[in-house]
């Protein structure tokens, strides 16, 4: 599996809410998933990867999803 990486730019940090510039695009992210020491006016290196569901949560978590699900359509 392969990593996507980028960087961005800390446009601003509000109400635990972190602004963040791609290009032309504005996308925001929780502040707790920004490094510590992340701050307004900075730029951050940014890299994403699949990775395999932990073993012990991914079929647990599907199951518990699952449970409430009717099945059938989407009725809006």
């Amino acid at each position: 599996m392969s990593a996507t990486e980028t960087i961005v730019f800390i446009d601003e940090i509000e109400d635990r809410v972190a602004r963040l510039v791609l290009d032309e695009r504005v996308f925001h992210l929780p502040r707790a998933l920004l490094p510590a020491e992340a701050h307004e006016g900075q730029w951050l290196r940014i890299s994403v990867a699949p990775i395999p569901a932990p073993p012990s949560q991914g079929e647990a978590r599907r199951k518990r999803l699952g449970e409430d699900d009717p099945g059938g359509d989407i009725k809006l």
